[in-house]
């Protein structure tokens, strides 16, 4: 194990007119297994991480604070890599002690991580948002505030928390697990085996070929749900409190109707569909 600490330290006294005190650049590539999990923690960061053919990390932050008018007290700005049992572990570590300005104060902060196609992702931060393409490991991503851009993600594993923002995906298989606060999520040319999402308030778009024996649970407490099945069938039973059931052609056969449940089948497949809406409007189509 090989731990390596990045700190920029900075002391505010008085005055400060346009200063860049707090700048941090990293530039250097870090060993990797090719199928190896890469561990990044970071706040407030515009995160890219890009998976090829490489066989090792390329790591790049670079972060500049501008500030103008007065400043009082201390910050901290470190990051901490470390290569880990053929994994890589990327964590910041700030602190500030009775930072107290009176001006103008500007970060711009990036992380670009190019990264072997095969490794996994378990990423957290704060606010920001996050850009991942061809990572074809399994992907956990937190997010406190931020929006999520999954494209050419070819896994069979991934897993979503997020606060405040949406997510966009183009591609995916195998598990997906989804709990957001506020946020939309739109999901496109899925392979899914199951799907386990809930939603406080936000809109779920889902395109996904659905598995026999599948389980497909969706819950929505403030939103609308649109799924739309690129193949397969099965049993799908909707629990509404106020809010309709649309569907886009006679392939699904309505078997019950009442006031709060609707359920229907769609042939070639025995999968099992439960989608949970209090507030919202429920669209199915079949492709």
């Amino acid at each position: 194990m090989k731990a390596l600490i990045y700190t920029c330290a900075i002391l505010f006294s008085g005055s400060v007119i346009a200063q860049n005190k707090g700048d941090f650049h990293l530039d250097k590539e870090y060993k990797i297994n090719p199928v190896g999990t890469i561990k990044l923690k970071s706040s407030d960061a515009k995160v890219t991480i890009v998976g090829s053919d490489r066989k090792d990390v390329h790591v790049k932050i670079d972060r500049e604070v501008t500030s103008k008018g007065m400043v009082f007290g201390s910050e901290e700005f470190t990051v901490e890599i470390t290569e880990e049992g053929g994994n890589l572990i990327i964590e910041e570590k700030s602190e500030s002690v009775n930072v107290t300005m009176i001006g103008y104060y500007s970060e711009k902060y990036t992380i670009l991580i190019e990264a072997p196609d095969g490794n996994s992702l378990l990423v957290k931060g704060d606010d920001g948002d996050h850009s991942i393409k061809n990572i074809d490991g399994s992907i956990s991503l937190t997010l406190d505030d931020g929006d999520a851009n999954l494209s050419g993600c070819n896994g069979n594993d991934f897993k979503f928390r997020m606060d405040d923002g949406d997510l966009t995906m183009d591609a995916g298989g195998g598990n997906l697990d989804i709990d957001f606060d506020d946020g939309d999520v739109e999901i496109r040319n899925g392979k899914f085996a199951s799907v386990l999402a809930k939603i406080d308030d936000g809109d779920f778009v889902l395109e996904t070929t659905l598995v026999d024996n599948g389980e497909y649970d969706i819950r929505a407490e403030d939103g609308s749900v649109s799924l739309t099945v690129l193949g397969g069938g099965g049993d799908f039973n909707i629990r509404h409190d106020d809010g309709r059931v649309i569907t886009d052609s006679d392939t699904f056969s309505l078997k019950e109707k009442s006031e709060d449940r609707t359920f229907l089948t769609l042939k070639d497949g025995h999968a099992k569909i439960n989608i949970r809406v209090d507030d919202g409007r429920v669209r199915l189509a079949a492709r």
